[in-house]
């Protein structure tokens, strides 16, 4: 500390100390601990404001009590029992992204949370997105969406006919940044963000020959088109606005590539309807039907050729009617003559 002023020294001792003394810590068993992204003092007032007035569920309330300690991307732990880290760290403008932004942290954690150290056993609510939607369908504030067909279908799924006790709605999606795909998301899009939530547990499917799908050519290309939901749910009773959670195993999902790859296949109707009716309202529905190739997944389409098939048709259809129109000619002429003839 050389060179530096007794007084700043001083100064700087006594403030990093209130910094850590003001700091809440929440101990957990095998915790990796950071002390970070405290509030500068003196921070200026017009950003106060501003984010007073974007004011949401973590920055509201007592939630930014939470996120003091939250918000690090270092504040994780070590599960005693499987040896994997957890992350404890909320993305805060993920957050404000999500369906849930308008939530704060004691709306759905409202259990052994108030004092620190937290409990060991305070993460161990069971908490449960269904029963939340029931509880709230009356609330003039959030309306939310009704789970309880997602609830039945997940019932006859193969996750929980194979009981798996730890695995849940939260297994595959994260709630603190859970936002539905907008309608006009292109399908690739669609498709990528669908299939990573599979595949990040069903690593093995990455493999160049994943195993149970031996049978499928060309497997990773298919993995880029097509979602694992387009086989791997019932196509009968679908509703083509809301994705099946009834996930059925290998022996029942679908192995037909007809059910595909034809026009009338039933398969990809869900993945491709919103993409239909747009390009039904921007091109006309004479263009939509001349140029729909979702019928045909991850086919490489050259516009040029396409140009030339429409150009030779379009001459097929002018020489025809030239050739008839020089019939004509030629019939009128012959008339007079036979005419005189006569």
């Amino acid at each position: 500390m050389s060179g530096i002023p007794n007084h700043l020294h001083h100064q700087a001792v006594t403030w990093t100390l209130g910094l850590l003394l003001a700091l809440p810590v929440s101990v957990v068993p095998g915790a990796v601990y950071a002390i970070d992204g405290a509030a500068t003092p003196g921070a200026s007032v017009a950003a106060a404001q501003d984010a007073a007035a974007h004011a949401s569920g973590i920055t509201s309330g007592d939630s930014p009590a939470c996120m003091r300690c939250h918000w690090m991307e270092t504040m994780a732990y070590r599960d005693r029992d499987t040896q994997e880290i957890v992350n404890l760290s909320i993305d805060r403008d993920a957050y404000e992204r999500s369906v849930h932004r308008e939530l704060g942290c004691r709306d759905c954690h409202g259990r052994g949370y108030k004092h620190y150290p937290h409990r060991t056993n305070s993460a161990d609510e069971a908490l449960q997105c269904v029963q939340c939607h029931e509880q709230h369908q009356g609330d003039e504030r959030h309306h939310p969406p009704k789970l309880d067909a997602f609830a039945i279908q997940y019932q006859n799924s193969v996750h929980a006919e194979q009981d798996l006790e730890s695995f849940s709605c939260f297994s595959c999606h994260n709630p603190h940044e859970f936002r539905p795909l907008p309608n006009d998301t292109p399908v690739p899009q669609v498709v990528a963000a669908n299939n990573n939530l599979c595949l990040d547990c069903h690593t093995e499917l990455r493999s160049p020959v994943p195993r149970g799908h031996e049978w499928l050519p060309r497997p990773q290309q298919h993995w880029a088109s097509v979602r694992c939901i387009d086989c791997h749910t019932p196509v009968a009773g679908r509703d083509l606005y809301a994705p099946s959670h009834e996930l059925l195993g290998a022996g029942d999902s679908n192995q037909n590539c007809v059910e595909c790859h034809s026009q009338g296949g039933q398969l990809l109707a869900q993945l491709y309807v919103h993409r239909a009716a747009q390009e039904r309202e921007q091109e006309g529905f004479f263009a939509h039907a001349l140029y729909n190739d979702a019928y045909v997944i991850g086919m490489s389409r050259s516009p040029l050729i396409d140009l030339i098939g429409l150009a030779v048709v379009g001459l097929m259809v002018l020489g025809i009617a030239a050739h008839g129109y020089g019939r004509y000619l030629a019939h009128k002429k012959t008339r007079p003559s036979e005419q005189e003839a006569a």
